[in-house]
């Protein structure tokens, strides 16, 4: 099927623009200083006269070009990525020197991040006054940048007709309190994904749960059944800060969809909250869940070799890396994972508690245009040429077919109209039903709301977590910590209580 039939419909439409490059103009300097130049021109006919003026013209235009070559040839753009599809840093450094065909002046320096290491390093570098000037992120992490000082009006450095290729309400997600910080890539859904065998054998109605979702109550009783000796029936990715992406997508089993309540009270305050870390504990002291962090990419090694039934965080982009990986397989190619199993990958929605609606978490991740010590005006205009560059046209449209998505901005759909998606007709389905159980943030939250939440999430949730994983500790004492740490942040006035809908 085609990629633009999947998700079409729940973008908005953008206008196809041009981009253009402004260029500053430097001050006539010619004269002339020789003696018996000045003699003979005071001698000069009308002319000689006239020759004279244009040669001193073209002196002028000279001098001016060669001021503008020096001064552009100096600029360096860094920028840091982690890697956003399996070869984003070769696709990049293809597309810097398509970029510098255009622009040759402009030097491009990359550092390559992996997804366990980017945010912190670049928090550090960013503290540090030495952030790259664009760096990938996802929206939930601009306030921090913008608290620190460090994100800038990207609207100041664009002009309006290359910001209207992009969709508006993917634009809303990189804005802060009325000010865009960055540029869109994708709109992405998050939840699980599992082997169809498997989740049938254990009596999931499969099919059904595609397009309609499924009880919390019948996911427990599915991965109980799911789960044998040497096999889990649940692993969910959530060492270290992808803590964070269980909190997030799983979170909205429990009818946790942002952070913040649509009344802006921070919702980990909330009874959702505590019905969320109970069914943690429920899970990994029963066995169905590992009792220990699995890291980001284990989680789909155990998939693809039979190690679990169902993992988490999934998208649907899983579906051809593990078509892929099974072809290595079936061709002896010792770059498929070892003890690959033959599987069918199905996206699936996550379940939903009792009093909870049903809902699927969805983010945008993107660019985002840093301040270092070294920043300029002229040199920003340089670094949103470029970064507007990587996020539209082809280069955009790369990355969403790499991910199953449909890109968030015209000139990138324009671009995936010939590409086939190599995706089955039932995932399409689920992919489908997912986006139509997106919630959006509430409009309204602060800068300074997104940064104490980040610092609640990096200081007391993921350790917690952590500990309540290991058996260390309980939901209920975590549950009380949350709520502690968060009074003191907050205010108790400001976080949620009872159960949010």
């Amino acid at each position: 099927m085609k990629i633009k039939k999947v998700l079409a419909t729940v973008l908005s439409v953008a206008m196809i623009a041009s981009v253009v490059a402004c260029g500053s103009s430097a001050p006539d300097t010619s004269q002339s200083t020789a003696q018996n130049t000045e003699s003979k021109t005071e001698t000069s006919t009308p002319a000689a006269e006239t020759k004279t003026e244009e040669a001193k013209t073209e002196e002028a235009k000279t001098e001016e070009a060669k001021t503008e070559d020096t001064a552009a040839a100096s600029d360096t753009i860094t920028i840091m990525v982690p890697p956003i599809t399996g070869d984003y840093v070769d696709l990049l450094n293809g597309w810097i020197t398509e970029f510098n065909q255009e622009y040759p002046n402009i030097k491009i320096e990359v550092i390559a991040t992996s997804w366990d290491d980017h945010t912190e390093k670049l928090t550090t570098m960013a503290l540090a006054g030495e952030a790259p000037d664009i760096a990938e992120v996802s929206y939930a992490a601009i306030g921090s940048y913008v608290e620190n000082g460090t994100a800038i009006d990207i609207s100041k450095y664009m002009e309006a007709d290359r910001l209207a290729d992009y969709d508006q309400n993917a634009l809303d997600y990189m804005t802060l309190e009325g000010t865009l910080y960055g540029l869109p890539l994708y709109i992405t859904i998050q939840a699980l994904g599992g082997n169809r065998q498997m989740l049938e054998e254990a009596g999931a109605d499969v099919e059904s749960i595609q397009t309609k979702g499924w009880s919390y109550d019948d996911f427990l009783e599915i991965i109980k059944k799911g789960t044998v000796d040497d096999r889990y029936g649940f692993v969910f990715a959530n060492a270290g800060a992808t803590t964070q992406d269980f909190i997030n997508i799983f979170g909205v089993s429990a009818g946790i969809t942002s952070s913040f309540t649509s009344d802006l009270k921070y919702s980990y305050t909330s009874d959702n909250m505590l019905s969320l870390l109970q069914s943690v504990e429920t899970m990994t002291s029963s066995g169905y869940m590992p009792n220990y962090a699995v890291e980001a990419g284990q989680r789909l090694v155990m998939l693809q070799t039979g190690q679990t039934m169902l993992t988490g965080k999934a998208m649907p982009l899983f579906e051809n890396n593990i078509k892929r990986n099974i072809e290595k397989m079936q061709a002896g190619d010792a770059e498929a994972v070892e003890g690959t199993i033959e599987m069918e990958y199905v996206f699936l929605p996550v379940p939903t508690m009792e009093n909870a609606t049903a809902s699927v978490f969805g983010t945008v991740d993107g660019m985002i245009a840093l301040r270092n010590n070294n920043t300029t005006d002229e040199h920003l205009k340089n670094v949103l040429l470029f970064m507007d560059f990587l996020c539209s046209g082809e280069r955009a449209a790369t990355v969403d077919n790499a991910v199953y998505l449909t890109g968030v901005c015209e000139s990138a759909r324009k671009a995936q109209e010939s590409f086939e998606l190599d995706q089955s007709d039932a995932n399409a389905k689920a992919v489908a039903y997912a986006i139509s159980k997106v919630v959006a943030p509430p409009t309204g939250i602060t800068a300074e709301q997104s940064a104490n939440a980040k610092t609640m999430m990096d200081e007391t949730i993921v350790p917690k977590f952590q500990a309540l994983l290991a058996g260390e500790t309980t939901a209920q004492d975590v549950y009380d910590v949350i709520c502690k740490e968060a009074y003191n942040l907050f205010g108790e006035e400001n976080c949620a209580s009872g159960w949010i809908k």
